[in-house]
């Protein structure tokens, strides 16, 4: 079942999705903001009623993989590996964990699409000044988000986990990943969100790219996607 949810103050706008901008092994390093005012992807982790976003975390980084332990899941850890996509302006994210606490959930984001803006950011939040114009369609586990001017019209893909809930959140309600996923629709700087249920021994993936002949993703295609391109 398709659903369009629309915030925007012009018609219908676009957001172009550019390659993934190339990260270092610190804190800064997360969340992913994507280049030329392309979105910022944010990652968190849910352990019963605490929350903490992985920029929040200690991170340590080599080449594309991070390793990001925090108080709140003990001596567990968790390990992102991204790749950038060879047939498309995008990367895929591989996630999984080791000793992690038992039901434990994944909280991710995804807002801020506005080429146009020049701030740079001054945290680790999806910055919302850069949302208003955005428009997004979920249909299952995949969405596009909508930005640009009516002529010009931009898209970025996701394909998330199939479990995720996704919804529209309030991107000024960002100081952890539940008060986001509970924060409401009535906003004038949207974001959307979700909660997915995560069992760390097994990987995870996120996709987000700019689609074209060559790269029209679903779900079960990805972990061979990660395989491709961790290998090139």
């Amino acid at each position: 079942m398709k659903t369009i949810w629309s915030y925007s103050r012009a018609i219908f706008p676009i957001v172009l999705f550019t390659l993934l901008s190339v990260f270092t092994g610190n804190a800064q390093t997360l969340p992913f903001r994507l280049s030329k005012g392309s979105g910022t992807f944010r990652l968190g982790v849910v352990c019963g009623d605490e929350s903490r976003w992985l920029d929040e975390c200690r991170i340590k980084g080599k080449g594309q993989t991070y390793t990001i332990k925090d108080k709140l899941w003990k001596d567990g850890e968790i390990k992102l590996t991204i790749c950038p996509l060879s047939d498309s302006e995008g990367f895929i994210m591989e996630v999984s964990g080791d000793k992690m606490p038992e039901n434990v959930q994944l909280c991710w984001a995804f807002g801020a699409c506005d080429d146009t803006r020049k701030d740079p950011a001054t945290d680790g939040s999806i910055p919302s000044a850069a949302c208003h114009d955005n428009v997004f369609n979920v249909e299952g586990n995949a969405f596009t988000v909508y930005y640009g001017e009516v002529m010009k019209l931009r898209t970025v893909h996701g394909v998330v986990p199939p479990a995720s809930d996704i919804r529209l959140c309030d991107a000024y309600k960002q100081e952890t990943p539940l008060s986001l996923f509970h924060s409401g629709k009535h906003t004038d700087a949207p974001v959307i969100s979700a909660l997915c249920p995560w069992k760390p021994l097994e990987k995870t993936y996120f996709c987000l790219y700019k689609q074209n002949e060559q790269a029209d993703y679903n779900e079960f295609m990805l972990p061979a996607l990660f395989q491709k391109e961790q290998k090139r």
